[in-house]
């Protein structure tokens, strides 16, 4: 073979399309993990400003300046109000339905202008303590950077779909270090296909950002402190099934809710934006003032909740998240009334958040409200002696709400195996969410 023919063939091997899509794929994932990790930056430094490292243990608890607890999240609606008032109309809400609709409908075209206004809105509102997550918006920002490369080199509508899945993929796999679930979620919720032509690229795009991801804040799991569960005898099994019944119940009114509360705010067009976000925004510092878990994302309030173990003696430990002081010697009611509260409460705040236009995902709060729910069972069987730790229930119940408010089962199962790194409750994980997935799509 002489220098022309191998010229030739390496002219032909870069010249290939689907070469060319999975250099575009690292790319996207590159930037992706960066604007991610930029994106977390963000919201923590506005966190910073106003609470400090945590919303619960804030500088503000416990000293004669409480009160203004109430108007933080207020102010952060407000800023996130005109952002969305006089920027971009589509910064407000979760964002993965809008990534959604515009592979649909929209020829997977996003704007960069809009996903700038969503990341400047929701890093305020989450970081003043308004009850939203950050998937939502990093998604969108890691899906329209897909967009714009597939726009801007010129690939076709599927090409360029690819790309937006992509990003999407890309966000997930940086933000919790699970990159199989940032695929199947790519795959289950924002392309909802599975092709070689696709799956390739998505593939390529997790690995880099993975890698991307790992540099940039390390190799460790979301929830890398819990205790390593197991299943203790088939006789639990019921009582997984109980779980899901109860989750999928709650997720039917938690998206009922969402719905209620969104529609009935927007009627209120005599209103301004600005205003109604900042009238969400109150309301959640209302709550706040006596419990400030509702504040935020409200990972760390799940961490612990999903952590709930009990020692040699039985005792129950607990983590930073609960009062201290609260005595479960005589029993487990205070805990669990405790622990009911703020799930009810979490609840409430997410949907004054999103009804009232504020920009942020429901991901990270429905976690909350999940782990809230199966810790809730977890403590009552515990204390009935059926069961040695509660906290198995908590993560478990934290799939199932996914589940059944995504539906996207397979992708709740696989991304909450990676973010907890326990697979020893893997077969009761699967069971509760089919279950939960099926009731709420029932209810």
């Amino acid at each position: 073979m002489n220098e022309s023919e191998v010229l030739e063939r390496l002219e032909a091997v870069f010249k290939s399309p689907m070469l060319q899509m999975n250099l575009l794929a690292a790319l996207t994932g590159t930037c992706a993990a960066v604007l991610t990790w930029v994106f977390i930056s963000m919201s923590k430094g506005v966190q910073g400003i106003f609470y400090g490292d945590s919303f619960i243990h804030n500088s503000l608890v416990d000293s004669s300046n409480e009160w203004k607890i109430i108007f933080i999240p207020a102010l952060g609606g407000l800023l996130a109000g005109l952002i969305i008032e006089y920027w971009s109309k589509e910064a407000k809400g979760a964002g993965v339905p809008l990534v959604m609709e515009a592979v649909t409908f929209k020829q997977a075209r996003l704007s960069a202008k809009k996903a700038v206004a969503k990341c400047f809105a929701a890093a305020t509102c989450i970081g003043t303590g308004m009850s939203l997550g950050r998937v939502g918006p990093m998604v969108v920002i890691s899906s329209t950077i897909g967009s714009e490369v597939g726009q801007r080199t010129g690939k076709t509508v599927d090409e360029t779909r690819t790309l937006v899945g992509c990003g999407a993929a890309s966000a997930i796999t940086a933000a919790f270090n699970a990159p199989l679930g940032g695929v199947l979620f790519a795959i289950e919720l924002i392309l909802a296909e599975l092709r070689t032509r696709s799956f390739i690229p998505i593939v390529v795009a997790a690995v880099i950002a993975t890698t991307v991801g790992r540099g940039l804040t390390g190799d460790v799991a979301a929830f890398d402190s819990i205790p390593e569960y197991s299943l203790g005898s088939a006789s639990e099994y019921p009582f997984y099934i109980v779980l899901g019944l109860i989750t999928g119940f709650a997720a039917a009114i938690f998206i009922r809710l969402l719905n209620f509360f969104e529609t009935n705010i927007e009627k209120m067009e005599m209103v301004p934006v600005p205003f109604r976000t900042c009238l969400g925004g109150l309301c959640v510092g209302l709550i706040a003032l006596s419990f400030p878990h509702v504040l935020g994302n409200g990972f760390g309030v799940t961490s612990d909740l999903i952590s709930l173990d009990t020692d040699e003696e039985g005792a129950l430990i607990m983590g930073d998240s609960f009062p201290e002081g609260m005595d479960v010697s005589t029993g487990i009611s205070s805990l669990l009334v405790f622990v009911l509260s703020i799930m009810i409460l979490k609840i409430i705040a997410t949907s004054v958040s999103i009804g009232s236009g504020g920009s942020g995902g429901i991901f990270t709060p429905s976690l909350f409200i999940g782990a809230a729910i199966g810790a809730a069972l977890g403590l009552v069987l515990n204390d009935m002696g059926i069961v040695e730790h509660p906290g198995a229930f908590a993560l478990v119940g934290m799939a199932a709400f996914v589940a059944s408010t995504t539906r996207a089962t397979l992708t709740a199962i696989v991304l909450l195996f990676e973010m907890t790194a326990t697979y020893e409750i893997i077969l009761p994980l699967m069971l509760s969410c089919v279950v939960a997935d099926a009731v709420c799509f029932v209810v």
